[in-house]
């Protein structure tokens, strides 16, 4: 799809300088529509995509041009593709042609009747196209080359011993000093007589020709050729060219000059295209490099391997794609880390500011555990409490973060303001007006209370007694929440009511055993040694070992909820588990378990001296299943294994 794009961007470029592309071709689109089918009709496509891309150009959504426009570029991508493989193979034939070597000549038969045909394939496609009219004559060259050449195979070895004798003769008549062209004249009309088509001898005869016709024309073209030959020896090949196309001047039909003049171009050709890809080369390399650098490893592999597509071995990309896995998974192995550092700094720091309450950086911390690690449960657990717990303190406090503020604010500097005027009844209005908002305002719900005891003092007693009545139903129901917060209220009120402070130890005790699930003696023991067991199956590290640590840490926490630092613990092996690698450690061994792996590690270097090989791998395993990427251990059971043929 990018060569597309790139295609139609060089034929729009040509369509804005194109005289085709007129105010009077872009009458219709309709009209450019005929035009440029008119052209396509005549196979010239480049003609009737300029076209039909100025058609487009006008109506961007027409589907018909835009097909037609995908048709033409279907079909020089053919022809491109098969004029592209026609040189290819033209080049190789021509070098193979000439060998003495059967084997060498039939490869070169075989490259140049695929030249032929791909050459034909392409000049049906696009017979209009320049560079492949320019190539016509040299394909019909290398046709009767190609006859030739299975001539001669065809011969018996005897004949083309004969044959190859007598161009060696005339060849060596035409080099001397002062040649006797008639004699080598002969020589190639005896070589023809046995090869008809033979493109040296055809050569050879017509040069002799020239050379008994027109001497001095003959001597002319003598000097040229030599003197390019001595420059293209030389390889400096721009000053050889001029020399040759001089010969072509006076002789068109010169084959070697032809000859040579294709072989610079090929070589100019080449080194143009070597450099260009040297640039290409480059500039992909210093992506790479820049998107390595980032940590873009698959975008840097895409850059080094295009790299070495276009110069084999260039610079140290080989080196750098042979590394990029390994620098991939480093870097996700230190990105893990780092993710579950922070995991176990900020879920703690969340934990900590809940118990505390403070809700709102509590919930910040969960927030941020969660985008570290969407699956977190914990954190979406203790989440959803900070937040339920922040919501209950805001209807007993609205604070100024809360869009009800002003409304609420209002109400309480209207009621206090009618309190402090003696209007009680007035008063407490405003109040039970904040609290169908916020049934558990905590200013409101006191100051209910003093306009019930400031409306009639004289109730005083009975107003506390049936406040700390509904206390102690609260109490009864287990509702210790509820409990302590009218307990409170009432200490703001009467400080020195008597058993109130009890009444405030008892609900505080309720609330907490409530949420421990009232644990008791023996319970809290069978805890304490879960979470022992567990911290001891931890510290040994291994999957298996984490795993099992985590079944007890998880019962230690369903049962002791206010757990805090097994609630923390479970919060960590689970990210580990999730997000280091199923469960193979991904922090530092811990001391314990360094000690696990020197002493297992050690034991299978005894068993391994010992000629054990079994015991050994067995124990170099258990190095493994604590410390995954230790390579010594895993060497040393690759060569075991090895040496036992397993």
């Amino acid at each position: 799809m990018i060569l597309k794009k790139r295609y139609y961007k060089i034929f729009f470029i040509a369509l804005l300088a194109s005289p085709a592309f007129t105010p009077l071709h872009s009458a219709t689109v309709r009209e450019m529509d005929r035009e440029a089918q008119a052209f396509f009709d005549k196979r010239n496509y480049n003609q009737a995509i300029t076209i039909w891309l100025g058609a487009l150009e006008i109506e961007p959504g027409n589907e018909r041009i835009q097909q037609k426009i995908e048709i033409v570029y279907d079909i020089k991508q053919r022809k491109d593709t098969a004029f592209q493989k026609s040189k290819l193979n033209y080049r190789i034939a021509r070098k193979k042609l000439r060998d003495d070597s059967d084997a060498e000549v039939e490869t070169g038969v075989a490259a140049g009747k695929i030249a032929v045909k791909d050459f034909t394939d392409a000049f049906r496609i696009d017979p209009h196209d320049d560079e492949i009219k320019s190539m016509a004559e040299n394909i019909k060259a290398l046709d009767q080359e190609i006859r030739a050449a299975q001539e001669r195979l065809r011969l018996s070895r005897v004949m083309r011993e004969k044959v190859e004798i007598l161009k060696k003769m005339a060849r060596d008549e035409m080099a001397r000093g002062y040649p006797d062209y008639q004699k080598a004249l002969n020589l190639w009309n005896e070589v023809l007589s046995y090869v008809p088509k033979d493109g040296e001898a055809l050569e050879g005869k017509r040069e002799c020709r020239l050379a008994l016709d027109n001497r001095l024309k003959f001597e002319k073209i003598r000097g040229y050729m030599a003197r390019g030959i001595a420059y293209f020896e030389r390889k400096e090949y721009r000053l050889a060219r001029p020399e040759f196309e001089e010969v072509l001047k006076i002789d068109p039909e010169n084959r070697d000059a032809r000859d040579y003049i294709e072989r610079i171009d090929e070589i100019l050709e080449e080194r143009s295209l070597y450099a260009h890809r040297l640039d290409q080369a480059e500039n992909f390399y210093r992506s790479g490099m820049i998107n390595l650098n980032n940590n873009r490893f698959d975008e840097a592999r895409d850059d080094f391997e295009s790299t070495l597509a276009l110069v084999r071995d260039y610079k140290d990309a080989r080196e750098l794609l042979y590394k990029i896995d390994r620098l991939k998974k480093e870097y996700g192995d230190r990105e893990r880390l780092k993710k579950l550092d922070r995991i176990n700094l900020k879920f703690p720091e969340g934990i900590i500011a809940y118990t505390q309450g403070r809700y709102r950086e509590a919930i910040d911390s969960f927030v941020e555990t969660l985008s570290l690690d969407k699956k977190n449960e914990r954190a979406m657990e203790y989440l959803q409490r900070a937040r339920n717990a922040l919501l209950l303190e805001e209807e007993e406090i609205v604070g100024p973060n809360s869009p009800y503020y002003d409304i609420v604010n209002s109400l309480i500097l209207a009621g206090r303001s009618l309190y402090e005027k003696g209007d009680y009844a007035e008063s407490r209005k405003k109040w039970d007006s904040i609290l169908r908002l916020f049934p558990n305002n905590r200013i409101a719900r006191e100051y209910i209370i003093q306009c019930d005891i400031r409306f009639n003092p004289d109730n005083k007693a009975r107003v506390v007694a049936e406040r700390i009545l509904e206390g102690k139903r609260s109490l009864g129901k287990k509702d210790y929440r509820a409990a302590l917060k009218i307990f409170n209220i009432i200490k703001s009120i009467d400080r020195n009511y008597p058993g109130l402070d009890n009444l405030i130890a008892e609900a505080d005790s309720g609330l907490k055993n409530a949420s421990a699930g009232d644990i008791n003696a023996a319970e809290k023991a069978e805890i304490n040694r879960r979470y022992q067991a567990g911290m001891e199956l931890y510290q040994q590290g291994g999957k298996d070992n984490i795993q099992k640590a985590l079944a007890q840490f998880r019962i230690v926490v369903q049962r002791d909820p206010n757990n805090i630092k097994a609630v923390i613990i479970v919060n960590k092996i689970e990210s580990e588990l999730r997000i280091g690698g199923e469960g193979e450690r991904m922090l530092p061994l811990t001391d314990r378990q360094r000690e696990l792996v020197n002493r297992y590690y050690y034991s299978g270097i005894n068993y391994y001296t010992n000629n054990n090989f079994q015991k050994a791998v067995q124990e170099w395993r258990k190095v493994l299943a604590i410390d995954p990427g230790n390579l010594k251990a895993r060497n040393n059971i690759r060569k075991v294994l090895a040496f036992m043929e397993r």
